[in-house]
């Protein structure tokens, strides 16, 4: 029988989401949706199609009805917490109402990284997927184009990146009591994050969970062979998933991947015109939180 949802895991995109999502589906109370980033509850705001080198496959997996995202609850069992992570729904203001509708009692988890950083991050993991081309600053000064054209929200690096509308839309439905909201630097200490987390969903927090892998990481492949062979379908990781338990391939795939991605530097000169962007939302995101993030705005 299917279950509606009390976790909704709803970003930011590139701020450690993939990594929470493989963490906590680890735990035996915790039924983590089957396929990540359904993006239901905020399908409404997509075109039929997106229009960005490679998001076919990004269109073809939004979930558009009840009846299919419901469905995609149907193994939880009995387990107390049953959650989605999807990384645009924090960006859309009416997403907030619309969990609350399906599940008023549900709680909410985000990831705020720096958004200079989230925004490189981005675009670099385009670059990585042989999606992006263009340098950074060009990729930037044609975001509202591209935008238009209907490239989807990955590709909207500096917009995603303003968060005090953000969170305050969520705040308002749910409340502190519902919402809680983490720092990508958070994950400097992962055992820490997720024990708080394990304890704001109400499971046991002394279950062991693997956080040693960072998942969905960015960066330019070198080589790239060694990339797409760990991170594309082949034979040779089909016959080993029959003798193998697949999470611990995806883990093992995981790091070896870190290891062939390499992160190169933003220039500084754009990095200053990003916190400058940014300054006076993350002035206003620092006073929703109670929490100083001026660090976001120094090099």
């Amino acid at each position: 029988m299917a279950r509606t949802p009390n976790l909704f895991i709803v970003g930011a995109a590139k701020a450690g989401t993939s990594s929470l999502y493989h963490y906590l589906r680890q735990h035996p109370d915790i039924f983590m949706c089957p396929v990540k980033e359904p993006h239901y509850l905020c399908s409404h705001h997509f075109p039929a199609r997106f229009t960005g080198p490679g998001d076919d496959e990004f269109s073809r997996n939004v979930v558009r009805d009840e009846k299919t995202y419901l469905e995609l609850f149907a193994g939880a069992g009995k387990r107390p917490v049953v959650g989605e992570a999807s990384v645009f729904y924090i960006y859309y203001p009416d997403t907030a109402r619309k969990i609350h509708a399906l599940n008023p009692s549900t709680k909410v988890v985000a990831v705020l990284r720096n958004p200079v950083d989230r925004a490189y991050s981005a675009y670099m993991h385009l670059v990585r997927d042989k999606r992006e081309t263009l340098p950074f600053r060009e990729a930037l000064r044609r975001e509202d184009e591209r935008r238009r054209q209907g490239y989807r929200e990955l590709w909207w690096y500096r917009e995603v990146g303003l968060y005090s509308r953000q969170v305050k839309a969520y705040l308002d439905v749910f409340g502190p009591d519902q919402f809680r909201v983490y720092l990508y630097e958070d994950f400097a200490q992962p055992d820490r994050l997720i024990r708080d987390i394990l304890n704001f969903l109400e499971v046991d927090p002394t279950v062991p969970l693997d956080t040693r892998v960072r998942h969905n990481a960015s960066g330019a492949p070198r080589p790239r062979w060694l990339y797409e062979f760990l991170a594309k379908p082949h034979p040779v990781k089909n016959a080993l998933k029959q003798v193998v338990d697949p999470a611990l391939l995806h883990r093992l795939a995981e790091r070896l991947k870190q290891l062939t991605l390499r992160r190169e530097s933003m220039d500084p000169e754009v990095r200053r015109e990003l916190q400058q962007f940014y300054r006076d939302d993350v002035l206003a995101l620092q006073d929703l939180l109670g929490r100083d993030l001026t660090h976001w705005l120094k090099d």
